[in-house]
C-alpha cells in the first residue's frame, strides 16, 4: 500500500510540473530534476514513521520502505553484513546475529553524525523512550535499537567518534525528562556506572568505520546500539549460563579479531571494571581513554 501511495503521490507531482511548463513559469527545471526533487522528496517521506508515528522501525520494514539506492538501505546493509559475518568465524556477539535473523531488532536513521544536531537527538531520544517503554514481548530476548548514520568516506580517528559517541549519551541524557536512578551512581569512572535514560539502565556499544584491527567494532557506517537490562537478565539467568555466554564470544573475538580480547572487557561491578569504556572499545589495547565526562549531568 506505502509503495501505491507514493507512486500515486509522485505522478500527481509530474502532472503539476507539465502544467506548470506549459505555462512557461518552470522552464529552467528538466525533467531530469524534476524527479530528483521528487526522488529526495520522497524518500524524506516517512522517513522515521513506522506504523501510526513511530520512531523506530522493524526490520520488514525498513526493508519495505527504504530502496537500494537510498542512505537508510546502505547503511542497513552494511549493518546487516556486519553482524552476519562469518569471515573468518561468525561474528563474536552471536546473540546481536540471532537478534537481527529473528526480526528482534529495531531500527532508526538519523542523517548526520553531528551530536550537536538538536532535532537529530530529539528524534534519537523520542525513539529511544519509545522503545524503552515496548513490552518486552514484543520485541524478543536478543532485540536492539540500532542507531544508523550515512555511510561516508570517514576520515575520523577513533579517538574522535569516541569523543562523538559520548557526546550523543551525554546529549541524551541533557534531554532525559526522567530523574537519573537513585541506584545508579552518576560518576562514569566507578565500577557500578552504566548508562540510563527514560529512569532505565541500558547498555551501549558503537561500532565505527574506523575500527580496523578489532573487526567486531567494525562496520562502514557508524552505529550505535543501545539494549534494555531485560536482555541480560535473560541470557546470563543462571551462573552457568552467564559462563557460558561470555566463553561463547570470547572463543569468537579470538579468532574473530586481529588484536587480543579488550583488557577492558569485564564483568559489570569488577573494582576494576568500567562500564563505560566497555560501551566504545578502541582499536588496539593501548590504555583505554576514559569517558569524557565524569557526569553526563555536567
Amino acid at each position: 500500500m506505502a509503495t501505491i501511495a507514493l507512486a500515486l503521490v509522485c505522478a500527481l507531482f509530474y502532472i503539476i510540473f507539465v502544467l506548470i511548463s506549459r505555462n512557461g513559469s518552470e522552464k529552467s527545471l528538466s525533467h531530469e530534476g524534476f524527479f530528483q526533487r521528487v526522488t529526495h522528496l520522497l524518500q524524506s517521506i516517512g522517513q522515521q514513521k513506522g506504523p501510526q508515528g513511530s520512531k523506530i522501525l522493524k526490520r520488514k520494514e525498513v526493508e519495505e520502505t527504504f530502496g537500494p539506492t537510498t542512505w537508510q538501505r546502505q547503511s542497513y546493509d552494511a549493518f546487516q553484513a556486519a553482524v552476519c559475518s562469518t569471515d573468518p568465524v561468525a561474528f563474536p556477539c552471536v546473540y546481536a546475529t540471532k537478534g537481527f535473523k529473528a526480526k528482534e531488532h529495531r531500527y532508526i536513521f538519523l542523517d548526520s553524525e553531528d551530536m550537536n544536531n538538536k532535532k537529530n537527538i530529539a528524534t534519537l531520544a523520542a525513539a529511544l523512550k519509545e522503545y524503552l517503554t515496548t513490552p518486552q514481548s514484543e520485541l524478543g530476548p536478543n532485540t536492539s535499537l540500532v542507531v544508523l548514520f550515512p555511510v561516508i568516506n570517514s576520515q575520523l580517528s577513533p579517538q574522535e567518534y569516541h569523543q562523538k559517541y559520548w557526546d550523543c549519551l551525554r546529549a541524551l541524557r541533557k534531554v532525559d525528562t526522567k530523574p537519573w536512578p537513585s541506584h545508579i551512581p552518576t560518576d562514569t569512572d566507578t565500577p557500578l556506572w552504566k548508562f540510563c535514560f527514560n529512569g532505565e539502565p541500558v547498555f551501549s556499544a558503537a561500532m565505527t568505520p574506523s575500527h580496523e584491527k578489532r573487526r567486531s567494532r567494525y562496520a562502514p557506517c557508524f552505529c550505535i546500539v543501545f539494549q534494555p537490562n531485560f536482555v541480560f537478565d535473560i541470557l546470563f539467568a543462571t551462573d552457568l549460563k552467564k559462563k557460558a555466554a561470555i566463553s561463547k564470544v570470547r572463543g569468537l573475538l579470538a579468532d574473530y579479531d586481529e588484536v587480543p580480547i579488550s583488557p577492558e572487557l569485564k564483568n559489570y561491578g569488577d573494582a576494576t571494571g568500567r562500564e563505560s569504556k566497555q560501551y566504545f572499545i578502541m582499536d588496539e589495547n593501548q590504555s583505554s581513554p576514559p569517558c569524557p565526562y565524569t557526569s553526563l549531568d555536567v
